[in-house]
């Protein structure tokens, strides 16, 4: 038995920056993070976009909202402190088609009430700061604290602080049975004791709460994004560019991405699939949780649960480059069929939970505890800017 006063895990970004923070507030501790991956960017941690959130999207007074906002600023002090890549280029939000219009009221309401800085452009304004963009209504909002950063250094220098203060983590080590109640965790590398447990296993959240004996409303159901590459490296954008999202679907549409390269991308679609890790073709899919995820798309689909069925069929133009550039078009210009490939390498999948109570994909962060555990549910985007924030608030909920 290996006693220790934390064990964590997931040792992607939740999970590490959980770590960090416990040591700095007990810098003696015995820290140790259990991952079943080989590494910490294998999923989430390393194949989301990078950007980093202002907080204008979430409700004011919702987790999201408060975490995103203060974590956006703890997250750019930390990457510029420590002389890591950051584009402090800002974003644009268009209109991309007359009924937007009034979601965009909504947040620029949303956003000055979290208190983030935005404003509202003309259209040549926002051509005077993106060449590429298309402002067909003649109204765009601008909001200057969205960055972008790379988000595998980013995990990596948390991995580095977390080793340097003395924490532990084991790699390749899968979490099999909990004991809440005395603090127990089996692994493959061993059975570890300690008085608090922290379950941030992201697409395996809801599994590893399961075993560890909590009953709740949720059940997990993943979306998988996917993403399309400009070929031409000389095809620069100053700007983030997304379209003014449709509140009752739960993602932001496609939209502008681009790296520390200077690589352009476009994306990312909102596909239901069934495995938590199906990044490609059968791969990642365990049948029987299959089985399972496939009958709660279908229900789901059936019933337009969150406007699931509208989106479907918004995806399904996704499935040519034409219907890509076809949604593209309403937020940029120039950008056709043949500038377009599929990115093997940038895909991800959203780990999303839904409550059976309400029928309704939980938009919201979800934390809860028993006994000794504490178990992180739904650490949805923007979890990556909140992450710092996040896991202050993770803490503080310790009973």
């Amino acid at each position: 038995m290996n006693t220790c006063d934390l064990v964590v895990i997931g040792g992607g970004v939740v999970g590490l920056t959980i770590a960090r923070e416990w040591l700095l507030r007990y810098p003696k501790s015995d820290v140790v993070v259990l991952e079943k991956e080989q590494n910490s960017v294998a999923h989430g941690s390393g194949r989301n976009s990078g950007v980093v959130h202002s907080g204008i999207y979430y409700t004011e007074g919702s987790l999201r909202a408060q975490l995103c906002v203060s974590g956006c600023q703890l997250m750019r002090d930390y990457v510029s402190e420590r002389g890591l890549w950051i584009d402090n280029c800002g974003k644009l939000l268009v209109p991309p088609s007359e009924s937007a219009l009034g979601s965009m009221q909504v947040l620029l309401d949303r956003g000055r009430a979290n208190g983030v800085e935005i404003h509202q452009l003309t259209g040549k304004e926002a051509l005077e700061l993106e060449p590429h963009v298309n402002p067909q209504f003649d109204q765009v909002l601008f909001v200057p604290i969205t960055s972008v950063v790379n988000p595998k250094e980013v995990v990596e220098r948390i991995k580095k602080d977390v080793i340097e203060a003395g924490g532990v983590i084991h790699y390749n080590a899968s979490a099999g049975s909990i004991d809440s109640k005395c603090g127990t965790v089996q692994t493959s590398v061993g059975t570890f004791e300690s008085p608090t447990v922290v379950n941030a296993a992201g697409l395996f959240a809801d599994q590893v709460a399961k075993r560890a004996g909590l009953k709740t409303r949720y059940s997990f159901q993943p979306f998988k994004g996917k993403y399309w590459k400009h070929k031409n490296t000389h095809f620069k954008m100053r700007r983030l560019v997304y379209p003014v999202p449709d509140l009752d679907l739960p993602f932001l549409g496609v939209h502008t991405a681009h790296n520390s390269h200077g690589e352009v991308y476009f994306g990312p679609s909102s596909t239901p699939v069934i495995g938590r890790e199906n990044y490609k073709g059968l791969q990642g899919i365990s049948w029987l949780d299959g089985l399972s995820l496939s009958a709660s798309i279908v229900k789901k689909l059936l019933h337009n649960t969150n406007g699931l069925r509208t989106l479907a069929l918004r995806e399904m133009k996704l499935v040519r480059l034409k219907g890509v550039c076809n949604e593209l078009s309403k937020i940029i210009s120039g950008v056709g069929p043949d500038d377009l490939e599929r990115s093997l390498a940038k895909v991800g999948i959203r780990s999303q939970i839904f409550d059976a109570d309400r029928q309704h994909l939980v938009n919201d962060f979800v934390v809860l505890q028993d006994d000794k555990t504490i178990h992180v549910l739904n650490a949805i985007s923007p979890a990556f800017t909140a992450s710092f924030a996040f896991a202050r608030y993770v803490l503080d909920q310790q009973k």
